[in-house]
């Protein structure tokens, strides 16, 4: 057996000089065979390989950074250093994880690196932090990568005692101007050269995320799920500042490998905020309505065009989209997420997001865009989302349509959704010329009957329905007995019980496509449905209900008892009592029912069920002119 002496003597003359030196713990020889073995041979850096992992005994690691251990801790450092640099010179997997197979006392002096001198434990640091936030982050990450085994699991460095280490890098990261602070080729990734702080620690939460204990570590180290979350997006909108996305030369190779890195960073931390968002309501109402979505589609609008491959377009799209259907799906205002999307762009993104040559699509990302449009009809039924397309739909014809023009199915749902909005508008505009709206832009609620003049901000909102304001303390106490109490109830039966602020301006768009509704029926569909729910419900002949999907155009009949949850606090027979009282004043062009309510969207895959807005605002406006 060669012992490891005559292997040294293989060693360049000066290569040799200096591994003795490092052989008798000198430190400057050993700093100096880390400057030489950048132009080593691999021969060589494999002779080498002792001599950088004899200095690395875990029985002496230090407790704590003192001038007694100084000798120790540089001998490690630059074992560490060497260790690094041999890894980055040889491009053969196997090669790698055969010179980390002795992981176990290289994680012992990375937490003593970490806590003494990044995270500065220590009153005595002889490393400094930028250096050694280089070192730990390489190293960590080389351990990641050489360290997968067959099925793609890294056993290296996601050590449980690197936990706390990795997840605090993670958090420092996005702090620190981190450019060209590391230096990792990574040729079996096609990734090139990483100078990142932020992208490595992606890939190693990322990498880690499949642990429980990690991800509790995570949390913790950041303060809490929101903290968390918010370092997360912190991270989406950095992006920009990690490359130069201004008219990038998106030919170059250094280019075209450094978005690909961003995108890599991009989706991966879209997926650390739809993970944290699962487990935190706080999280989706909180802190990622205000602003994920924003900056999500933002950072993804700006991306878009650049992203290089089939690849890293589909994961891109895929979690953004998907992030927002979720949203959709669990939050307590899924409007308010959608028109964040909208105003992020997210319309214009779907419509670019998938090629179109047939060969090349993704089925997905059809699907994807696909759901975004069926999302779209449905909600704009609400004032919010119709008034912001409403902004915009003439330059979304201009600019979107031709791109829409060159898929069959994106031209269908385009034009269907043009033409809705479109009708929409134009029935909003009719009714508000009916319902007398206010000349400014508060003109979506109900202003008093009398003659009293006064300032907008001065009116008095009623408490009940919250729809309807008043110019004094005394008209609204005339208003009350004179008619208000009757049309109060069902004002707020029209707007929902917790009448969120986007029905209430939704009410007249809504009586004009309940109007519209009915009118589709024809003069015998409801009646048909009537007299078939008169014998399946005999006993409640004189108490039927039309239900309209105003925005599905569907229609259906059933007892009023199945709706009296509508009515807070109102009986049936109060109920029967008002409407019959109001039906002999205003005779309906169907009477054979009691009344109607509509159903619209409200999440993604709920229904909300209101009383009639037409009716409910007939009974105000007419009720109220009688004073």
């Amino acid at each position: 057996m060669i012992s490891a002496e005559s292997l040294l003597l293989q060693l360049p003359q000066d290569v040799l000089t200096l591994a003795r030196g490092v052989l008798d713990r000198s430190v400057t020889d050993f700093q100096q065979l880390c400057d030489r073995i950048a132009d080593c041979s691999v021969t060589d850096l494999w002779v080498l390989q002792p001599v950088f992992y004899m200095h690395l005994d875990t029985d002496h690691v230090p407790s704590q950074s003192t001038p007694a251990v100084t000798t120790d801790i540089e001998l490690a450092r630059w074992s560490l250093v060497g260790i690094v640099t041999t890894l980055s010179n040889i491009d053969v997997h196997a090669e790698k994880r055969c010179l980390l197979s002795a992981w176990n006392c290289i994680a012992p002096w990375l937490l003593f690196f970490h806590n003494q001198f990044i995270m500065c434990g220590a009153n005595y640091r002889p490393v400094d932090r930028t250096p050694a936030i280089k070192l730990v982050a390489s190293m960590l990450f080389h351990g990641l990568i050489a360290g997968r085994d067959s099925d793609g699991n890294s056993k290296l460095a996601t050590t449980p005692i690197l936990f706390r280490p990795i997840a605090e890098l993670w958090m420092l990261a996005i702090e620190t101007k981190d450019e060209d602070v590391l230096n990792i080729q990574m040729p079996l990734h096609d990734l090139g050269r990483i100078t990142s702080l932020r992208l490595v620690t992606i890939f190693l939460v990322g990498e880690c995320m499949r642990s429980e204990s990690f991800v509790n570590t995570l949390v913790e180290v950041a303060g809490g799920i929101g903290p968390f979350t918010s370092a997360a997006l912190k991270y989406v909108k950095a992006i920009a500042s990690v490359t130069n996305l201004k008219d990038p030369d998106v030919t170059s190779e250094a280019v075209r490998i450094e978005l690909i890195q961003v995108v890599t960073m991009f989706s991966t931390c879209v997926g650390f905020i739809t993970g944290t968002s699962m487990q935190s309501a706080a999280i989706r109402e909180g802190f990622i309505v205000r602003h994920s979505i924003r900056h999500i589609f933002s950072t993804l609008r700006i991306l878009q065009p650049l992203i290089p491959g089939r690849g890293s377009t589909e994961k891109a799209l895929a979690s953004s989209f998907q992030y927002l259907f979720f949203l959709l799906e669990r939050a307590d205002v899924p409007v308010s997420v959608f028109h964040e999307a909208l105003r992020a762009h997210a319309l214009e993104i779907a419509v670019r997001m998938a090629p179109f040559e047939p060969a090349k699509m993704e089925a997905n990302l059809h699907n994807i865009s696909a759901d975004f449009f069926e999302i779209l009809y449905h909600y704009l039924v609400h004032d919010k989302i119709l008034t912001y397309t409403c902004k915009h739909v003439n330059t979304w014809s201009n600019t979107l349509g031709p791109i829409a023009r060159q898929d069959e199915n994106l031209w269908k749902d385009w034009s269907a959704m043009e033409r809705t909005i479109r009708s929409y508008v134009s029935l909003r505009s009719k009714e508000e010329m009916i319902r007398r709206p206010l000349s400014n832009e508060k003109g979506w609620f109900l202003k008093c009957y009398c003659s009293g003049i006064t300032k907008d901000i001065q009116l008095r909102q009623c408490a009940g329905c919250q729809v309807v304001r008043y110019c004094s303390k005394q008209c609204q106490r005339d208003s009350w007995y004179s008619h208000h109490r009757l049309s109060c109830k069902f004002l707020k039966a029209a707007v929902g019980s917790s009448t969120p602020h986007y029905v209430k301006r939704s009410l007249r768009l809504l009586a004009a496509l309940e109007d519209r509704q009915m009118s589709c029926q024809g003069d015998d569909d409801i009646p048909k449905l009537v007299a078939a729910a008169q014998q399946q419900y005999p006993t409640d002949q004189e108490r039927l209900v039309v239900e309209l999907g105003v925005d599905k155009l569907d229609v259906s009949v059933r007892p009023l008892r199945h709706y009296l949850f509508l009515f807070n606090g109102l009986s049936e027979n109060d109920i029967v009592e008002s409407l019959s009282s109001w039906n002999l004043k205003e005779p309906r062009g169907h009477r054979s029912f009691l009344c109607s309510v509509i159903a619209i969207n409200d999440q993604y895959y709920s229904r909300q069920i209101l009383f009639s807005p037409r009716t409910a605002l007939n009974m105000e406006m007419k009720l109220g002119r009688k004073r």
